[in-house]
């Protein structure tokens, strides 16, 4: 099948819409497949605005974007009009520091930041790290739009650490950029008590 100037030329204006654009099933907030998810959560973690385009709501656009890019499947990402790939090669991309690069957001060095661990939050995680395997850690994730996890997983020879009330957190670089004077407490939920990671430096949400 080929494409036809028109449905060329939407699939053109889509691309050049956004610096950063994926067509994706699902969306951003709501993806509806693993693989369209996984370039989510890759994207989330190195910029803060991106545009998804939802290919499952026009089953036309769907096929057109396969047959534009000659790549047979989604998602697809693109950055400033360069195709990029699926979700194997944006994969591939972020863990060499290739994706990062096109991005513009290659962090340096970075200072070791700042943190701070209430007592029983301490507790807790001192607690789940002593239950984990022997090479995982207490990670810190930030993400581009400064939204935190506090998991456990093996640690990297790139890690930065913070060691703060007996705790060891481990995090990317990225992480470390974004959670200078971080603290970290519990707060009571409906089904138990949960950590909440307070950030003073998040940049304040603006309307549209």
């Amino acid at each position: 099948m080929s494409l036809d100037d028109a449905a060329r030329e939407r699939i053109r204006t889509l691309i050049d819409s956004g610096g950063v654009v994926l067509f994706m099933k699902g969306n951003r907030e709501a993806p509806r497949c693993g693989f369209s998810s996984t370039v989510v959560q890759i994207l989330d973690q190195l910029i803060p605005e991106y545009r998804t385009v939802d290919v499952l709501a026009d089953e036309e656009l769907r096929e057109n974007i396969k047959e534009y890019s000659s790549w047979p499947t989604i998602p697809q990402l693109y950055v400033r009009g360069e195709f990029i790939g699926g979700c194997d090669i944006v994969a591939e991309s972020f863990a060499s520091g290739d994706l990062q690069q096109k991005l513009g957001i290659e962090p340096g060095d970075v200072d070791t930041p700042s943190i701070s661990i209430h007592d029983d939050a301490a507790e807790e995680l001192r607690s789940a790290a002593a239950q984990a395997p022997e090479d995982f850690v207490v990670r810190l994730a930030i993400d581009a739009r400064y939204r935190s996890r506090l998991l456990l997983g093996p640690g990297s020879e790139d890690d930065v650490a913070v060691e703060t009330n007996g705790v060891t957190l481990c995090m990317d670089r990225l992480t470390a950029s974004r959670a200078t004077d971080a603290h970290i407490d519990m707060v009571k939920m409906k089904g138990g008590n949960a950590f909440r990671v307070g950030l003073p430096h998040a940049p304040t949400p603006t309307d549209g």
